[in-house]
């Protein structure tokens, strides 16, 4: 029984599974930008004369908080117009952003580009793929988020990699160019190829069959549905704060470890080389995680998986800072593989809150106030870390990460308090 139940849990049709990989692509080359800068920060402040990459951080959080404005544009753009053109449109800019990344000379051009390139990236990470998933998998989002998230782990397992083996083995552009090549061949996969709903593929949603006249039905819906939940409404509505408590905190902490887990690593005993190599290992560990994670939100119900993770998420942040505090190896290695196997859960468990609380069709309205939200607080972290690490000072660096980790855990824990007190009722509409 327990198998034929996971077999119809995975029984997305052809047409969904193609849209599963699709939104798996798009979350894997829009978490570059952030995977990355633990070996681009590094090269570029080499390349530019600097003693620390501390102060190119900066530029990611600025960017970070641009992308807000870039992402309330965005969200009111997707909900007017759909996903399809304009998401085509952000790869093509996306794409020439990191193509002129690839020419960077001077402090204030790679903060112009890196600013520019992580605002841009946000709005497709965090937006274009969730509302895909909302679009083609309302009931179930758990499963299939589970499987597309798994693009974030598979980033940080690969492309950090790629990246750093192409800088030493070619130059510093060559990553760069093929972000760019990849991110023209994902716009024109948008204009070409993709659909909106189910319902224009000829498909239905969840792959569950629906009557002609259903479908018919829906896409009229659909096309003129209006939410009635204004942007004053919203802000009365206390499952919105929450989800933004819960999520901005611990997207805070996820964007700051991921940003900084190399550098962390090597202060801890290990070699660029060998820190790559745990990234790598623990990254693959992920991967499976991020499907687990969905297949956890589908059978305790998305509430309760949002607690779990929480719980979790703090325990692994304390053991952080414990590791770093003692200066062992050992503990941050276990911490960073913990931190892996929750790593998928974040971004599957985010648009499925919104999707069971706000449902199909107010998903648009009230996602696209969230994110931005979630965007600005998580990219305080890329201020925070470096201010922390800059007191600890030069040499002490070990004690600037175990302070950084101590702040991330009480931001946890206000997190998981936050996801005990949430009422999980759908106050949207569905099917």
């Amino acid at each position: 029984m327990e198998a034929l139940q996971s077999k119809r849990l995975n029984d997305f049709g052809k047409k969904g599974w193609a849209i599963i990989l699709f939104t798996l692509l798009i979350y894997l080359f829009s978490s570059v930008p952030n995977d990355t800068l633990n070996v681009t920060a590094e090269f570029f402040a080499l390349h530019l004369g600097m003693q620390t990459s501390n102060a190119l951080l900066v530029f990611s959080a600025v960017g970070g908080f641009a992308g807000v404005a870039v992402s309330l544009i965005f969200g009111w753009i997707i909900s007017k117009y759909r996903v399809k053109r304009p998401s085509a449109i952000l790869f093509l800019i996306y794409g020439v952003l990191w193509l002129v990344n690839g020419q960077v000379n001077s402090f204030l051009m790679y903060g112009l580009v890196v600013t520019l390139l992580t605002a841009f990236s946000n709005p497709l990470n965090l937006i274009t793929t969730q509302q895909i998933m909302n679009n083609w998998f309302p009931k179930k989002k758990g499963v299939a988020l589970g499987w597309a998230t798994a693009g974030m782990p598979i980033s940080g397992a690969v492309m950090v990699a790629v990246f750093q083996k192409m800088i030493l083995g070619i130059d510093l552009s060559a990553p760069f160019y093929l972000m760019f090549a990849i991110c023209i061949a994902m716009a024109l996969l948008f204009a070409l190829w993709f659909k909106n709903y189910p319902e224009e593929a000829g498909a239905y949603p969840d792959n569950e069959p629906i009557s002609e006249e259903e479908q018919r039905k829906n896409l009229v819906l659909i096309s003129s549905y209006r939410s009635p939940f204004t942007v004053g409404r919203l802000f009365r509505t206390g499952q919105f704060w929450l989800i933004i408590v819960i999520f901005g905190f611990l997207f805070m902490g996820l964007v700051g470890l991921l940003s900084q887990m190399v550098p962390r690593l090597m202060v801890v005993g290990l070699d660029q080389n060998g820190a790559i190599l745990w990234l790598t290992i623990a990254s693959l560990v992920g991967i499976p995680m991020s499907y687990v994670w969905g297949v956890i939100d589908q059978k305790i119900g998305t509430k309760r998986a949002v607690m779990v993770f929480a719980l979790l998420w703090t325990v692994m942040m304390a053991l952080s800072a414990v590791g770093s505090g003692l200066n062992s190896l050992s503990v941050s290695i276990i911490s960073v593989v913990f931190l892996s196997c929750l790593h998928g859960g974040m971004a599957n468990l985010m648009p499925s809150l919104i999707i069971q609380i706000f449902g199909r069709y107010d998903f648009a309205q009230a996602n696209k106030l969230i994110t931005p939200i979630v965007v600005g607080i998580r990219c305080a972290s890329l201020i925070v870390i470096p201010l922390i690490l800059e007191i600890a000072g030069v040499g002490n660096e070990a004690v600037g990460y175990r302070n950084v980790f101590l702040v991330f855990t009480v931001l946890s824990l206000i997190s998981f308090l936050a996801s005990v007190i949430l009422k999980s009722r759908t106050i949207g509409r569905t099917d």
